[in-house]
């Protein structure tokens, strides 16, 4: 069995988009992750990722809600896909919690998700530490599975070899561009002293992504 689940019926796509964030590592400040949950807050789930398998609770422990001394609620750890629609462009929003454990397995699942929904291009949205200053514009830098996919004036990363401690969300990104949808990434750097949320950040990537989409979010 996958390790998602479809909610309900699958709601007619015409050439949809996924947009991707995962909290944690690449996303300094929660600028990608803000950008999805502020897009995605209205939008329907229609997948939805097993949290038993993909997630270790002792490093990643679920919220426990006490309230008048009762244990309420526990509110766990989860990865969604939600379908939402932009000036009649579909647009899917994959988001949640980086994955502790089967990284292979979930970019396996997530291009069988991929194929089934029809989906004709990925974009990966991120943030990074970098050497720039608050009084400055926030600098995007970018990833392509080939040339030409970019929009919006940005560029690709540094020139040259560089080798980091990967993120799930670039496996992914790797794994659904070998299936062959066109796959591009947004990363935002952030002033390495900044300690929190970082809204400039965010609506750096929501200007970015519209000018990618050519849509207004």
């Amino acid at each position: 069995m996958p390790l998602y689940q479809l909610e309900g019926s699958i709601p007619e796509l015409l050439d949809p988009v996924v947009v991707a964030a995962f909290d944690g590592w690449v996303d300094a400040g929660g600028a990608a992750t803000t950008v999805l949950e502020i897009l995605g807050e209205d939008a329907p789930v229609i997948a939805r990722f097993d949290p038993d398998e993909l997630f270790d609770y002792r490093s990643r422990r679920p919220t426990l809600l006490i309230r008048d001394g009762r244990l309420a609620s526990l509110d766990w750890p989860e990865i969604t896909l939600r379908a939402a629609r932009f000036e009649g462009r579909d647009v899917l929003i994959l988001t949640g919690a980086e994955p502790d454990d089967r990284w292979r397995r979930f970019a396996t699942d997530t291009v069988e998700l991929m194929g089934t929904l029809g989906v004709s291009q990925w974009i990966s949205l991120g943030a990074i530490p970098a050497a720039v200053a608050h009084t400055r514009s926030v600098p995007i830098l970018g990833t392509a599975s080939r040339g030409g996919l970019l929009r919006g004036g940005v560029l690709p990363g540094p020139a040259g070899l560089l080798k980091v401690p990967s993120a799930a969300l670039s496996m992914l990104e790797m794994a659904v561009s070998e299936s062959g949808v066109p796959s591009v990434g947004y990363f935002a750097q952030i002033p390495h002293y900044v300690s929190g949320a970082y809204a400039l950040a965010a609506l750096e990537l929501v200007k970015t992504l519209e000018q990618h989409l050519a849509v207004d979010l």
